[in-house]
Order: structure tokens, then C-alpha cells, then sequence
């Protein structure tokens, strides 16, 4: 019997050693990936979608707009449902339009948008560590697509933010979903697609004043 128990501890030890290896070979080979990738874009620009499920709406909520990326100037996300609606991100401030109405916001003054800036400026940056800035990360190589589970561990983002999910085209390591499960339940989904690469971007979209 002990015999027995030694082997099968052994096996289990064995087991969990491999998973282990596997995930710390998959969270290497997309950190290189990412990394790579990111160092060669300059600029993104593509459509997106944010779908949005409420436990107080009877069916989903559907906007969609335009994307836009360039290092060292930032991300804006402009609305063309509904039009006129905007989210700038700025290293320390945020543009938001909504409904006609314009104001200026500290990135750390609204967790769940301070959350969305570290999400895509890392996978834009290829900044790994910045997604593991207050969470805990797993990493799963899907074939065609990397998946990146988050889980926040920051006391504020905790409170709001339960789990946040990536997905990433391993073709070029572009973001293809981003999607945020909130502590009530209700869940945020971008979707971003028809992308372009490394095209001019006017800087002054990004400015926030």
C-alpha cells in the first residue's frame, strides 16, 4: 500500500510539474511574441464593437466605432453609434464624450476605464508586465489564438472588475477581443477588426485638455 501511495504521489508530482512547464513555455512564447510584434507597430487603426450585457437591459447593448492607436501619443476609441461619443486615453487623463457632454477625468479616479487603459496599452505596447500590474494572469495557446484570463488582485479593481479575458490572432499578435465580467455580472465585450497597420495617425486625436 505505501508502495502503492509512493507512485501514485510520484505520478501526481510528475503531473503537475509538466502542466506547470507547459503554461510557463506558453506564457514565454507569447510574451516573445507579443513583444516582437509590438516593437515593429507604430500605429492601429481598425473598428470595433462593444457589446454590452446588463442585468437591468432585456437585450444586449450594441455600440460601434473606430479605433485608433499610435505609440507615444495614445488610444482613442470614437463612437459612430452612438455618434458623437468618445474615450481618449491619455497617461493621466481621459477625454470622454457622451451625449454631446465633454469632461476630463484622472485616469485613477474611475477603476474600470483605468483598467481598460492598462489592458490596451499593454497588449499595444507589448508591456506584459503592465497586464500583470495588480492580477493574476494565465495563458492558454489555442492554435490560431492565445487567450489571456486576468483576474484582478488590486483592492479598487477587485471591487468592481471580476475577471478580465484576451484574445489575441497569433498571425500578428493583434487584440481581436477584450472582455470585462464585472462584480455585478453585467459584461463589457470589444470586438476589433478590419485593422490596419503602421498608417499615419494625426497625433492631435489623442490630445486631452
Amino acid at each position: 500500500m505505501k508502495i502503492k501511495t509512493r507512485y501514485l504521489a510520484a505520478a501526481l508530482c510528475a503531473n503537475l510539474t509538466a502542466i506547470a512547464a507547459t503554461a510557463t513555455a506558453q506564457e514565454a512564447d507569447f510574451a516573445e511574441r507579443l513583444k516582437s510584434t509590438s516593437a515593429a507597430t507604430r500605429s492601429i487603426e481598425c473598428d470595433f464593437t462593444l457589446t454590452r450585457t446588463m442585468s437591468i437591459m432585456a437585450s444586449d447593448v450594441v455600440s460601434e466605432g473606430r479605433f485608433y492607436y499610435l505609440r507615444d501619443a495614445g488610444i482613442s476609441l470614437d463612437f459612430t453609434r452612438p455618434a458623437g461619443d468618445r474615450i481618449t486615453m491619455g497617461r493621466e487623463r481621459f477625454l470622454i464624450t457622451t451625449a454631446g457632454r465633454t469632461t476630463v477625468v484622472k485616469v485613477d479616479s474611475n477603476p474600470m476605464l483605468r483598467q481598460l487603459q492598462r489592458m490596451l496599452t499593454a497588449c499595444m505596447t507589448g508591456d506584459v508586465e503592465l497586464l500583470r500590474a495588480g492580477a493574476q494572469l494565465t495563458f492558454t495557446d489555442q492554435g490560431t489564438t492565445f487567450l489571456v484570463t486576468i483576474t484582478p488582485t488590486d483592492r479598487r479593481a477587485r471591487g468592481m472588475v471580476r475577471l478580465i479575458t484576451l484574445t489575441f490572432d497569433k498571425q500578428n499578435m493583434s487584440l481581436t477581443t477584450l472582455t470585462m465580467e464585472e462584480t455585478t455580472g453585467d459584461v463589457s465585450q470589444y470586438s476589433f477588426f478590419n485593422k490596419r497597420f503602421n498608417g499615419e495617425i494625426d497625433p492631435s486625436r489623442f490630445e486631452v485638455q
